[in-house]
């Protein structure tokens, strides 16, 4: 009898044990080198590899598009005197020479996948499939023979590029346009959102142009006057071939005092029928004869080809044209048919010794309301988070700081970052590198894929079945992941292996938090949540990416 129990003891704890394996809730596959910037309806992942790192210096994201969308910027270096020297001119491809190649109208970029160098054209970011896209050429000494600007342009079912200029020209040469993202409209119409120089201001003779195309190369230099003329957020319709824009008639606040910049950053298609827009516009607060940003949006008129009033987000921490306003700058990235805004404020005053970043959740069905900021201060006073992509289920990605960091960031270092996935209906969220483990045969946590171990750092796209385009640093092994080193920066493809990636379940959620490390310096993840660690990881030159994975 004893010998039968035994047997059947354990078959029973064979049975358990068979069932507490479990596969992760998101396969990682791996899309190239570099880092992810966006993904398409269809599910291809857009990367770039970079060549110079700005971003740690700036204490920003490392793929920011650092001319047009300049609260990136503005800012100078807020570490130590010695973090910010080193991410600037004491190690090669920083700083310095992204200023160096800027000035020197060298190509930030090195390929397209599809086309050769920034010259050529680059894609920012793609729309229903791989093969619709937009991006900018770079003109080099297309104007005064100063140093690159930029036009955007769009491509559509892989077919040729169409041009999307501004308004302004000189000598029939566009100043500078930038296109951040399509949509198709109907038919063969689509609808490109960006940037575009107006010229109505501060012209290409000023003081403040001539700086950023031609001035020094100092860590606290010039560089803060870019891009140096008037740029308003830029609608473009396209269709068979050609291109019509308009533009939104003024600024949230205009003043001919400074240079006023705006752009927009997305553009959808609401479920009442409504076309909104977001993104940031001007107020009347400079600094560096520059205007400060504020999130803003636009309801859009396709039919007659224009946008609405320039209307402000609401932020409790209010507006950076405040005069009493902690905030130095905000911006929102996207917007979903449901009318969930996501997007940033940015603090221009210490907060948990840091001056952080802070992603938020506004509705333009409560257009009264003020934002929601769901991981203000979580874990810590002054933790920095950022909302990078929505999808029409409500979910949101981003990257914030990771569990464990604690260290300040003004006058220290910057933090290692983790990714989540947030959803805008409810808050709930949850750190990506928590949704990438299994559990084996014998209950254990399983990390491993691909043969290898990874710290997923920044998410930057979600499509609508929940496929995301993250940031990852691959490992060969798990000592290595947990010493943070021999890392590869790679772009990879999170697909989930359920429809109700909407609200994980609490049994597929495996704690993967990084090992604690509060050195800040030669382990962690680099921009916007980084350190020294780039000093030997990113000697890498610029590429585009485009695969379908």
């Amino acid at each position: 009898m004893k010998k039968q129990l035994s047997i059947l003891a354990v078959l029973v704890g064979a049975s358990l044990n068979a069932q507490a394996a479990q596969s992760p809730f998101f396969k990682i596959t791996e899309v190239g080198q570099g880092y992810a910037t966006g993904i398409s309806a269809d599910n291809s992942v857009l990367a770039v590899k970079l060549k110079n790192d700005a971003g740690n210096f700036f204490s920003t994201t490392p793929f920011s598009d650092f001319l047009v969308d300049r609260f990136r910027f503005e800012q100078d270096c807020i570490l130590s005197g010695d973090v910010c020297d080193a991410f600037w001119e004491d190690n090669a491809n920083f700083g310095y020479n992204w200023r160096r190649d800027f000035l020197d109208a060298s190509s930030q970029r090195d390929s397209l996948g599809v086309s050769g160098s920034e010259t050529d054209g680059l894609a920012v970011a793609m729309g229903p499939d791989s093969g619709t896209y937009v991006g900018y050429k770079a003109s080099k000494n297309a104007v005064n023979s100063l140093a690159n600007s930029r036009t955007a342009f769009a491509v559509i079912d892989s077919g040729n590029q169409v041009v999307l200029e501004g308004k302004y020209k000189v000598n029939g040469t566009n100043v500078l346009s930038s296109a951040t993202s399509v949509s198709l409209v109907d038919g063969s119409q689509y609808l490109v959102t960006g940037t575009a120089a107006t010229g109505l201001n501060r012209k290409v003779d000023t003081d403040e142009y001539k700086d950023c195309f031609n001035g020094d190369d100092d860590n606290f230099g010039d560089y803060r006057y870019c891009p140096g003329t008037d740029t308003q957020a830029a609608f473009w319709l396209v269709d068979n071939g050609a291109a019509t824009l308009f533009q939104p008639a003024s600024y949230y606040d205009n003043d001919k005092n400074m240079v006023q910049t705006a752009s927009a950053a997305q553009a959808i298609k609401l479920k009442d029928g409504r076309w909104a827009a977001v993104g940031y516009s001007a107020t009347d607060e400079e600094v560096s004869e520059h205007s400060l940003d504020l999130a803003t949006y636009w309801i859009l008129d396709l039919a007659n080809k224009s946008a609405g009033t320039t209307t402000a987000i609401p932020l409790s921490d209010g507006k950076p044209d405040d005069s009493d306003a902690s905030l130095r700058g905000s911006w929102a990235t996207g917007v979903n048919a449901n009318g969930y805004v996501i997007g940033n404020q940015r603090f221009g005053t210490n907060k948990g010794q840091n001056r952080p970043t802070e992603m938020f959740i506004f509705n333009l069905n409560s257009p009264s309301s003020n934002a929601n900021v769901p991981l203000k201060d979580k874990p810590i006073n002054g933790a920095n988070s950022e909302a990078a992509a929505i999808n029409d289920h409500n979910m949101v990605v981003g990257w914030r700081d990771s569990r464990h960091q604690t260290q300040p960031v003004t006058g220290g270092t910057n933090r290692m970052q983790e990714a989540f996935l947030l959803s805008a209906a409810n808050g709930n969220n949850w750190y990506l590198n928590d949704l990438i483990c299994g559990l084996n045969d014998s209950g254990s946590k399983s990390c491993s894929q691909n043969g290898a171990y990874y710290h997923i750092a920044y998410a930057s796209g979600i499509s609508t079945d929940g496929t995301i385009a993250a940031t990852a640093y691959r490992y060969a092994n798990e000592s290595d992941l947990n010493s943070r080193i021999n890392a590869s920066v790679v772009s990879v493809k999170l697909s989930p292996d359920s429809t109700n990636y909407e609200g994980v379940p609490a049994n597929r959620v495996v704690s993967n938090p990084p090992v604690v490390n509060q050195t800040g310096q030669d382990g962690d993840e680099g921009g916007g949540g980084g350190s020294l660690f780039w000093l030997t990881l990113l000697g890498l030159p610029f590429a585009w990416l485009r695969r379908r994975g």
